[in-house]
């Protein structure tokens, strides 16, 4: 049986690896034949065997039948462009980041099949139907959208950046957005720290799960800002405040938004560091800024940069020192950074909580079998229930 030609058409072998960002040398290893023989197969030369084209499908990670159709599929769609940092390299996706878009594009349509067939419509309580002129304005009203929506309260005071995490991803679900996480930092941060997909219905944030927790939550803010303006990507961190590019302007206008969202102007200007620093920039340290930005869920660098948007620093003192606040930042994390972590609290991080309770909730009143509720999660029948209960709204995320 496993030498029997499978007639495939020689241009969906070549997109099908191409997809997966692999050289047809490596792809040859990975399938475990000689070298040259993925380039005769895409040369029309040779044709693989039915159980080399199911190990094809295993590494190029798509489905048998797509290896049949006549030609290449036009419809998995591609994105221009990801929130990376601003000194990464812009090249071919990694199959890793491959990988957690056709996942996104997945999940979003077996909740879409669950929806429908518990004959409910998903809800678009996300979107602000007539965009204010303002973008403060547009913020505002986004702001306060989601923290009446959210059943989480506003952990307002709290420095723990995971409750400010779990109460705006918890916001964002209810609203109507498939909230994700990029499964066990495979996608190194400086590829990619957060994309979004459009849609009308049930659009799509994925956020970085190798980023800490304050990047995590500005990320999701700066991509919910796309959404609102109908746009989606893989978007660039940029920090200049007078980006000239359209794209890098789009880019300096989601963060503005995600900014305001997270960091209300007048909650800002209020707050004692603030206050006792008027027209003394000089006095801002890590440790002020670290504890000015605390309460807001953020990282100091984050809440220096809104404070140069305020007028309260200069941009230049900014970009002066922005560099020393986020190595300081970076070490801060690295020393409270957690290791291993439970398989169940991660997996349901990764598969975005509403997500998963919405599967586990189905398959508990048997709306789908344990077959479909497996497959949906990706995980074995008997670990079902314990999912469901460690994606209650009442679990944090990590």
């Amino acid at each position: 049986m496993g030498s029997i030609p499978a007639l495939v058409e020689p241009a969906v072998l070549q997109w099908a690896r191409e997809s997966v960002g692999l050289t047809a040398v490596a792809a040859a290893r990975k399938i475990q034949v000689p070298d040259g023989r993925v380039t005769l197969w895409e040369a029309g030369q040779a044709a693989p065997t039915i159980s080399q084209l199911k190990k094809a499908a295993t590494i190029y990670k798509r489905p048998m039948a797509v290896f049949f159709l006549a030609e290449p599929p036009t419809t998995f769609d591609t994105l221009r462009d990801f929130r990376r940092h601003e000194d990464a390299e812009v090249g071919e996706w990694s199959p890793e980041l491959h990988a957690e878009y056709r996942r996104a594009i997945i999940q979003r349509d077996q909740l879409l099949e669950l929806m429908d067939l518990e004959d409910e419509e998903p809800r678009t309580d996300w979107h602000i139907p007539d965009l204010p002129d303002s973008d403060d304005e547009l913020a505002s009203i986004a702001r306060e959208k989601i923290i009446q929506i959210s059943p989480l309260a506003l952990p307002e005071g709290r420095s723990d950046p995971y409750a400010h995490l779990n109460m705006w991803s918890t916001g964002l679900e209810e609203s109507g957005i498939l909230v994700l996480t990029s499964s066990g930092g495979k996608v190194e941060r400086r590829e990619m720290r957060a994309f979004s997909l459009y849609f009308d219905q049930v659009p799509v944030i994925m956020v970085n799960g190798a980023d800490y927790a304050r990047g995590r939550l500005f990320s999701l803010l700066h991509e919910y800002a796309h959404l609102l303006l109908h746009t989606a990507g893989l978007c660039d961190t940029v920090t200049d405040m007078r980006a000239t590019t359209p794209d890098r302007k789009l880019e300096a206008r989601c963060n503005a938004i995600a900014a305001a969202i997270l960091m209300p102007a007048n909650a800002v200007l209020r707050r004692p560091e603030v206050v006792s620093r008027v027209n003394r920039q000089e006095l801002w340290d890590y440790a002020a800024l670290r504890s000015a930005a605390a309460p807001f869920g953020v990282s100091a660098e984050a809440f220096l940069r809104r404070l140069a948007s305020l007028g309260r620093v200069e941009t230049k003192f900014y970009h002066a020192r922005r560099k020393d606040f986020l190595a300081a930042y970076e070490a801060d994390e690295l020393r409270q950074k957690a290791t291993g972590g439970n398989w169940y609290r991660n997996t349901v991080r990764d598969l975005g909580k509403g997500y998963v309770r919405w599967v586990a909730d189905a398959h508990k009143r048997r709306v789908i079998d344990s077959y479909t509720a497996a497959s949906y999660l990706n995980v074995k029948v008997g670990q079902i229930e314990r999912l469901g209960r460690d994606a209650a709204l009442t679990q944090g995320l990590v």
